[in-house]
């Protein structure tokens, strides 16, 4: 009992500590972090790179960089068996996705500062007629957040086979 209690710790420690500050970041969704910051800085970039797509998909091009880089990554690093990076980048993932709420949750009300002049969401969801959506889109991208935390905490169970194939 005592081997199987410190197997679990020895493989799960960093999905608790991840799992925790997940749902901190729930929590306090909209709270302004450091790791905001990282994501604006992936954000921009993202729009001059999916702007060579045309006007809609430059719009779209900040949150698609801040879905595409984490999960990315995080399925690079979990095929190579990589547990604790695979685990941070899919953490990053779920973070994201709680940035990307609070943002498309604004577009309605307007109220954040926004770098650049234009709301992305707010020009892409009157674009297609869904504006009034905002609040229920952002919780859609909590609910991926959690999907991705879920998802992070289970990925030493996805590699065990694979630690134990060494």
């Amino acid at each position: 009992m005592i081997e199987t209690i410190k197997l679990h710790i020895k493989n799960y420690w960093l999905s608790y500590i991840l799992s925790f500050a997940g749902i901190y970041f729930l929590i306090n969704r909209g709270s302004y972090t450091f790791l905001d910051l990282i994501d604006l800085f992936i954000h921009e970039p993202g729009h001059l790179i999916f702007g060579l797509f045309g006007e809609f998909v430059q719009f779209l091009g900040g949150t698609l960089m801040q879905i595409i880089l984490p999960i990315g990554v995080g399925l690079v690093f979990l095929f190579k068996g990589q547990k604790y990076l695979s685990q941070i980048f899919f953490f990053w993932l779920g973070h994201n996705f709680i940035n990307i709420s609070v943002y498309v949750d604004d577009a309605n009300k307007m109220k954040l500062r926004i770098i650049g002049g234009a709301h992305d969401w707010n020009w892409i969801l009157n674009k297609v007629g869904m504006i009034e959506y905002a609040e229920e889109i952002g919780y859609m991208f909590v609910g991926l957040a959690v999907l991705s935390f879920i998802v992070m905490f289970f990925i030493p169970y996805f590699l065990r086979d694979y630690e134990n194939s060494d």
